[in-house]
């Protein structure tokens, strides 16, 4: 029988990290840092053969250049000691499926707070242009499952709000069909 786990209301990074130790008590640690480095990870897990470095994106990783700086650095630097990382957006719900596609492990989570924007009021429209490009690339990276409940959510806040205070006119194509291949890249 599969490990269950219950995530009230949305994700944290604390929930996050309390999953991950449980399925993954081997080298677990909560804010790792590579020995000669100040760079921090929020989650280090191994996993069989590999070591995993994890970063829940809150919503500073869309709105502050300097930290997409930090992590493009962290990136290359956990790829050249030999580490798998995971980024994960705080746009998106911890979930069976989302627990398998990110992290490669199977539990049953039972979570009632849907993907997407439904309580946050940074919106990508808040986000800086680094930010905007890269909330772009991990949307169309996703599987169409969880790509239209955060075009859905956006497309509900735009009705609320208005679709300027929602999203950054470079981004309106993403709510028509999808977007096109152009709007993706």
């Amino acid at each position: 029988m599969a490990l269950e786990f219950r995530v009230e209301g949305y994700l944290t990074e604390r929930k996050l990290a309390e999953i991950l130790s449980v399925l993954a008590p081997r080298g677990f640690t909560a804010q790792f840092r590579v020995d000669g480095h100040n760079y921090r990870w929020d989650i280090k897990y191994e996993r069989e053969r590999e070591q995993v470095l994890v970063e829940y994106n809150g919503d500073e990783h869309y709105r502050n250049s300097l930290v997409i700086r930090s992590d493009r650095i962290k990136g290359q630097l956990a790829s050249d000691h030999g580490f798998r990382t995971v980024s994960f957006p705080y746009w998106l719900q911890l979930d069976s499926f989302t627990l398998g596609h990110f992290f490669g492990f199977e539990a049953q989570i039972v979570q009632d707070f849907p993907h997407g924007f439904i309580t946050t009021k940074l919106f990508p429209a808040s986000f800086c242009e680094l930010g905007i490009q890269r909330f772009r690339e991990e949307l169309f990276r996703l599987p169409p499952r969880l790509q239209k409940p955060v075009l859905q959510s956006l497309r509900d806040r735009g009705e609320e709000y208005g679709i300027e205070y929602v999203l950054p006119s470079a981004l309106f194509g993403i709510l028509q069909d999808g977007g096109t291949d152009a709007q993706r890249r």
